[in-house]
């Protein structure tokens, strides 16, 4: 068997927020912190692997806080999360997108977090390490100018990458001229992170184009928007009943083993479907 941080991570989230299970403890953590690297990074798969994975990480990271985990554990890995620069920091790169790689339209200058070293930002890495990082500043494990800037431009890299109909793609909104449609999981995510931001008329737009898709085929999606939207229910009417709505989809679709049939898919569906007030490992607090 193959060990995987994301589907780890999210099952020891699942399982620590289940009223059926008891709370995970720290001895069910330790297969988890085993497979941190020495540089403080998590690989997406595989005991003993070097490969570095900054959705992985950031996950991982996010999941430790959560369960109570000592800094100890962690500690070095949020440093590492602060100081990870995506290829869009040198100024050489920046300029090469100015000058000859244009078919993708994006300001070069904010940037986040990109899935592995040495290649440009991404959406999905960026909004958990944005969840991430801002948990640990709001429990006071992190702190400093350097942490502010990286959760600033990461936020402004989301704003700017956003689709002109809301929501947010892969990684960029435009290529060689075309605008790009939105995906479902990566739309949440990036709302997740940037509740903050729900002032921005870019965020609004995004919430509602995401609640006019809990019609989609993934329970994957689905249980990403359901976990989304939750930390919106007190800004806008139309959020509780559509997450009703999708919790109602989530539990028919999830009877259907076919629809659920890896640990990651079915941790985040026990997650969305969990009891309301249990706290949300996703949700920004404002």
């Amino acid at each position: 068997m193959q060990f995987g941080t994301e589907p780890t991570s999210l099952a020891l989230l699942a399982l620590n927020a289940s009223p059926a299970c008891s709370a995970v403890t720290t001895e069910d953590l330790v297969p988890l912190i085993a497979l941190r690297q020495p540089n403080g990074f998590w690989p997406a798969v595989g005991v003993g692997a070097a490969g570095v994975s900054f959705w992985a990480t950031a996950l991982a990271v996010n999941t430790l806080m959560t369960l109570g985990a000592t800094p100890e554990t962690f500690g070095a890995s949020l440093d590492a999360l602060v100081h990870c620069r995506p290829q869009e920091a040198s100024w050489l790169v920046r300029l090469r997108f100015r000058l000859s790689d244009r078919q993708v339209r994006f300001d070069s200058k904010k940037y986040g977090w990109p899935w592995v070293p040495d290649t440009v930002s991404w959406v999905v890495p960026t909004s958990m390490a944005l969840i991430t990082l801002g948990r640990a500043k709001r429990q006071g494990l992190i702190r400093g100018s350097e942490c502010e800037k990286r959760l600033r431009l990461g936020a402004e890299m989301l704003l700017d990458r956003a689709c002109s109909e809301g929501g947010w793609n892969a990684g960029n909104a435009v290529v060689y001229g075309v605008p790009l449609r939105p995906h479902i999981d990566a739309t949440a995510l990036a709302l997740a992170a940037l509740r903050f931001h729900y002032n921005l008329p870019i965020v609004r737009n995004s919430l509602t184009w995401m609640l006019n898709r809990i019609d989609c085929p993934s329970a994957y999606s689905l249980a990403w928007v359901i976990l989304a939207a939750a930390a919106y229910k007190d800004v806008r009417s139309d959020v509780l009943p559509a997450l009703d709505m999708a919790r109602d989809r989530l539990a028919t679709m999830v009877e259907d083993h076919r629809a659920v049939e890896d640990t990651s898919t079915v941790a985040l569906a026990a997650l969305a479907l969990g009891p309301e007030n249990t706290n949300n490992p996703f949700e920004v607090e404002v």
